[in-house]
């Protein structure tokens, strides 16, 4: 039996014939282990290459019919699995409309009820900045158009003295005050009740609640006065006394007793109910100090926030009128005015004059060196224009290199 030819036998072990062919490159291989050593040693990524050549007459066969249907076949696996990625991530995908057909042509637009909201941020004169779909920003904002009270509910982040934040929604119609108030109300949890004692049994909600509504009888303690379970009642003792002969011999006359005073006490002056362990605590009457309002101007390279005061008596909309947003208002509730903020915090009229100080002192710089002035102002370039200019000239080198000459910028030699 004659011995097969090289070029019959594996390209990598030239011992067995071969059983696959490369899709990339038609490599003839073996067995696994020639097929991962092939990709290793010739850089081939082993994946069919759709723009490959092919030969007019190998297009109308069975294979060349497989590798069409199979390309298109990868190209829907490929979108089917963007948009299940893009769904997982939150991002909608323009004119999508949740329906996962984005890629289909429809034209993009505004999606439903967001008419109504545009029109209103026109009309408010609000600027805002949207941020990148799938962001955490643009997934947070809820903004809608409010169909009962034909007004816009905005999505404002309240952001408290301790540093904590909370997401909210508040009609632009309302003052900023009663805006929070009802935010708190909203997010705050009722009062918690009381744990209840194990040494003390709890009382009975109706009897701890009805007591004070009565007038309250309590007896003077005596002397001589019986224990509470044989002790006769003040009627008894009163009909007791007037049942008594007023002229009764002196020798066998005894002092009557005298009778158990009763005292009514108002309901002012009784003493206070016992606590219900039961019912919730009530609220501390501690004056709480007045709140100022302010908002956040985005975009600043200041370090600390920088913020704009408002007025706590103002609607939300007039509030945030010609104002520069982040997808939806960010809100700071702080007990301290603008004439006392801590060191935390910049107040826009400080950000913009210390931005005015530093231009004059560009300015200033500009006009003392004049090379720099010049590099600005004659030649009046961007930062792209220079860095184009830069790649130009690393161009040129190159040029020069290779062409052993001179290469001018107008494309002499």
């Amino acid at each position: 039996m004659a011995e097969p030819l090289l070029h019959e036998l594996c390209r990598i072990c030239h011992i067995h014939p071969p059983k696959y062919r490369c899709p990339r490159c038609s490599a003839q291989t073996c067995s696994l282990p020639c097929t991962k050593r092939h990709k290793l040693w010739a850089q081939c990524s082993g994946i069919r290459d759709p723009a490959a050549y092919v030969k007019r007459s190998d297009l109308a066969t069975p294979a060349g019919i497989d590798r069409d249907y199979n390309f298109l076949t990868g190209i829907e696996r490929q979108i089917d699995g963007a948009e299940k990625d893009a769904e997982r991530r939150g991002v909608q995908l323009a004119g999508d409309g949740g329906n996962g057909e984005a890629y289909r042509g429809r034209r993009a637009g505004p999606r439903k009820g967001e008419v109504n909201v545009l029109a209103a941020i026109r009309r408010t004169g609000v600027i805002v900045d949207r941020a990148p779909k799938g962001m955490v920003r643009s997934r947070e904002n809820k903004t809608h158009w409010h169909k009962k009270h034909k007004c816009l509910s905005w999505t404002v982040e309240w952001v408290h003295d301790n540093g904590t934040k909370e997401l909210g929604n508040a009609l632009e119609t309302l003052p900023l005050t009663d805006a929070y108030a009802k935010h708190l109300a909203e997010k705050r949890p009722p009062a918690r009740k009381r744990k209840l004692d194990v040494d003390q049994t709890p009382a009975s909600p109706a009897a701890t609640v009805d007591a004070p509504s009565k007038p309250q009888l309590s007896e003077a303690p005596a002397a001589d006065q019986q224990p509470p379970a044989t002790r006769p009642a003040a009627a008894d003792d009163a009909a007791s006394i007037e049942s008594r002969p007023s002229h009764a011999p002196e020798d066998d006359q005894e002092a009557p007793p005298s009778p158990t005073p009763v005292r009514i006490s108002p309901i002012d002056s009784a003493p206070p109910p016992t606590t219900n362990p039961l019912l919730p605590e009530p609220p501390s009457t501690q004056p709480c100090p007045p709140l100022h309002f302010y908002l956040l101007r985005p975009h600043t390279p200041s370090a600390s926030p920088v913020l704009i005061p408002l007025s706590s008596s103002a609607p939300l909309s007039q509030s945030l009128s010609h104002h520069v947003i982040l997808e939806f208002p960010t809100i700071y509730v702080l007990p301290h005015a603008p004439s006392s903020l801590p060191d935390g915090y910049t107040l826009e009229s400080v950000f913009l004059g210390q931005s005015r100080r530093e231009e004059d002192e560009v300015r200033e710089l500009l006009s003392v060196v004049p090379h720099v002035r010049a590099e600005y102002e004659d030649y009046g370039m961007t930062e792209t224009a220079r860095q184009q200019t830069v790649d130009d000239r690393k161009i040129l080198d190159v040029l020069r290199k290779d062409l052993g000459g001179t290469v001018r910028l107008d494309g002499g030699i």
